[in-house]
């Protein structure tokens, strides 16, 4: 255990090295974190709490994978919102108390110590802590040439690259996709996601589809591929054991395709502390989860859940939330082309990935501007730390999901610092 915390705290301790604002009160934009719903929410909690709270929620919580109420509330709900092939039913599911236990489960049912798994980059940076920490599963990084790729046939390619140049083949249990994608903001093609799954089969892996920001999709003036859940693309397949190995006339093993979705992205709900698993056809994998997962999820983190998931207004919420992410997507994409700064255009998550140095020759320039940003008082996450190649430097992610007047206010801070920084970009060109 010590020399997995070792390896790990120089990751995590990078993550606050960039947070000096030199005495203004900082605006965070760097973390992946839903404000936009906050008195709404605010106002539901308190009600659920005060008429559904009972004396029994103060005892052990029911139930192995979760309170059976709050199973039944998200069987709906993703019957509802995800439109699975397969109806979803609550002995599918597995709660936790949040999505990242719920991916360390998962892999501690899937992966034995030293495994590795697959995972298209950029991604999220707290993947390598959490499947280090437990399931200490080493994370082999797919890229693509240029994020051009990274989101159609051309993941594919480098996938299956990734895996046939990979040093033990043999070892690789998974592949992990997080679709609605972070950083990108993007959502992959629904003929993407078959091909994965193919490959997935014909090579024993299990495919684990991070969805935590499914109903973060909105309108945007692009047109990139809707949201497509993985849930959607199975067929009415018989089940199999833990290791799924069964063959498959259309290539998908239901028993290998694993869905992890949480309240904190969605519903701006982090401090709730609620992530499941959805597996359809695993029960042995399923009761592994439960048995790995380190942290139930509390009582009345449960109360809260289920009662938003089976609230009358929740579609009035979901379309509520769809609307002021476009919203505040469009005012940050607005000046970003003002100011001429290069991004990837989305219409999914709560985040931009913009390009903040032009033809950066190196990572300490696009540590120089995420610096100069803090300094003015606006905090980013760098591109680096997604692990996106060694080609893709300059880059940076921008969270909008915040109020609008902290939103323009930030704004107003960083044009300065990119008029500088993508001016003297063109000027050495």
């Amino acid at each position: 255990m010590q020399q997995k915390l070792l390896a790990i705290l120089p990751k995590v301790a990078g993550t606050h090295s960039a947070s000096s604002t030199d005495g203004l009160p900082p605006i965070d934009l760097s973390i992946a974190e839903n404000l936009l719903l906050r008195d709404e929410l605010l106002d539901f909690t308190k009600d659920a709490v005060a008429k559904n709270l009972k004396p029994e929620h103060l005892s052990y919580p029911p139930g192995f994978g979760g309170d059976p109420e709050l199973l039944e509330a998200l069987a709906n709900f993703f019957n509802t919102y995800l439109h699975p092939s397969i109806p979803v039913q609550a002995g599918q599911i597995v709660t936790v108390s949040g999505a990242g236990n719920a991916l360390d489960a998962l892999l501690c049912g899937i992966c034995d110590d030293g495994d590795s798994v697959l995972v298209p980059g950029p991604y999220w940076e707290g993947f390598g802590p959490y499947f280090r920490i437990h399931a200490n599963v080493n994370i082999q990084t797919v890229h693509t040439p240029t994020f051009d790729g990274s989101m159609d046939f051309g993941m594919v390619t480098a996938v299956k690259d990734a895996y046939d140049t990979a040093p033990t083949p043999s070892r690789i249990r998974a592949l992990v996709l997080t679709n609605p994608h972070n950083p990108f903001g993007q959502c992959y093609p629904p003929e993407v996601l078959r091909e994965l799954m193919r490959f997935c089969q014909a090579h024993d892996l299990h495919l684990i589809s991070d969805e935590v920001y499914a109903l973060s999709s909105y309108k945007s003036s692009s047109t990139l591929p809707p949201f497509v859940s993985a849930l959607s693309l199975l067929s009415n397949l018989p089940e199999t054991d833990i290791e799924g190995r069964h063959g498959h006339k259309d290539g998908f093993d239901p028993a290998r395709i694993h869905v992890i979705w949480s309240m904190s992205k969605d519903f701006g709900c982090s401090g709730i502390r609620m992530g499941c698993v959805i597996s359809q056809a695993n029960k042995m994998l399923l009761t592994a989860v439960g048995l790995s997962a380190y942290w139930q999820t509390s009582s009345l983190s449960s109360v809260v859940a289920t009662s938003l998931l089976k609230s009358p207004n929740l579609p009035d919420l979901v379309g509520l939330n769809r609307e002021r992410l476009a919203e505040s997507y469009a005012v940050l994409t607005e000046s970003l082309i003002q100011w001429q700064v290069e991004f990837l255009p989305a219409n999914a998550g709560l985040f931009v990935f913009a390009k903040v140095v032009e033809n950066a020759r190196d990572w300490d320039e696009e540590a120089a501007v995420v610096g100069a940003l803090a300094s003015s008082g606006v905090i980013v996450s760098p591109g680096r730390r997604f692990d996106g190649g060694e080609s893709e430097k300059g880059w940076v992610r921008i969270t909008f999901a915040v109020p609008r007047k902290q939103l323009r206010e930030a704004l107003e801070r960083m044009e300065p610092i990119l008029h500088q920084s993508i001016g003297g970009a063109e000027a050495k060109a």
